[in-house]
């Protein structure tokens, strides 16, 4: 299996374990999919695992973790439509803390 199909597969088993409420790997998870992707220059799955991430560390009250991540979010360059929604949410999050 390549990288980047890991980062998917890393980044979907994220999102059901988030659906199950299963969180206590998730925060690892998603920080694994974010430093590979930053090394592999993956903008898309550094995007969406950082508003998770940002996302759920807002959701249980660690604001300045989830500040770091959002703002990564904002900041990280995509030609891609699809991260439209996470750089969105991202901003909306940021202006509650």
């Amino acid at each position: 299996m390549d990288i980047i199909n890991d980062f998917e597969v890393q980044f979907y088993k994220a999102l059901r374990l988030l659906d199950l409420g299963k969180t206590e790997q998730v925060a690892k998870i998603l920080e694994n999919v974010v430093a590979e992707a930053a090394k592999m220059q993956s903008n898309l799955f550094f995007i969406r695992a950082s508003c998770v991430l940002g996302e759920w560390l807002f959701a249980t009250g660690k604001y300045n973790e989830a500040r770091r991540y959002l703002t990564k979010v904002i900041e990280t360059p995509c030609q891609d439509d699809v991260v439209d929604y996470e750089k969105n949410l991202a901003e909306d999050i940021l202006g509650r803390l």
